[in-house]
């Protein structure tokens, strides 16, 4: 009797420990990063026509989620209308446990000319970011079917379009704007800084940095 007795009691010990252990014991939560990054660059790419854009130096190095633009005076059809150029980037989004963040600005932008001869728009861009890489980079030019056409089209929809930026217009090639080519780049690192080196077609407005899902159009302004 006392044996049962002293099975029962030790039966009930390791039922407590076993009941107290599953109770205390952590709950590990899968943590993907990589789905925390795509959602931090698909937040961006969702709101980016609808950030603050200011021609103002001190503004742009105030603000977080800002677009720094330069206007240029475009005449079409005798029509002259002020257009804004997309040059500088501050954007930063958190995926949960990641922080995305990255800056642009266009260092420069000067006429080139490919191997084969063709006449290109030789865009140098220093690129700043809180990764040790960027998945996924690509470059595109977007370029216009018929340029006339293009900024007629801007001046019609806005009175002081952005390129690129706006919806439906330049970044949105649904309505049969602009072809998206690929451009030729390359990426040169130095720590956390990088200067990115791309060659679109003269014709070009804006070229477009890929890091999907986000697309990001830089632009190079007319000369005055």
């Amino acid at each position: 009797m006392w044996s049962a007795a002293y099975g029962l009691i030790a039966l009930a010990v390791v039922a407590f420990v076993v009941l107290y252990a599953a109770v205390h014991t952590p709950n590990f939560k899968t943590v993907n990063l990589a789905d925390q990054l795509y959602n931090a660059k698909k937040q961006l790419a969702n709101d980016l026509p609808s950030f603050l854009r200011t021609t103002s130096s001190s503004d742009f190095a105030s603000n977080i989620n800002v677009v720094r633009v330069k206007v240029a005076n475009i005449t079409v059809s005798g029509t002259t209308f002020p257009v804004q150029f997309p040059i500088s980037y501050k954007l930063s989004a958190r995926g949960d446990n990641l922080l995305y963040q990255v800056y642009l600005n266009v260092i420069s932008c000067r006429p080139a000319s490919l191997q084969g001869g063709a006449a290109v728009t030789l865009y140098v861009v220093e690129l700043r970011h809180s990764l040790s890489q960027l998945p996924w980079l690509e470059v595109y030019a977007a370029v216009p079917r018929n340029v006339t056409e293009y900024y007629s089209v801007l001046y019609n929809l806005y009175r002081r379009p952005t390129v690129g930026l706006d919806p439906r217009v330049g970044a949105d090639a649904d309505i049969g704007l602009v072809n998206y080519v690929k451009a030729e780049w390359a990426l040169v690192y130095d720590s956390d800084l990088a200067v990115l080196y791309a060659a679109a077609p003269a014709a070009a407005p804006y070229i477009l940095v890929v890091d999907y899902p986000l697309a990001i159009p830089l632009a190079c302004p007319p000369r005055s």
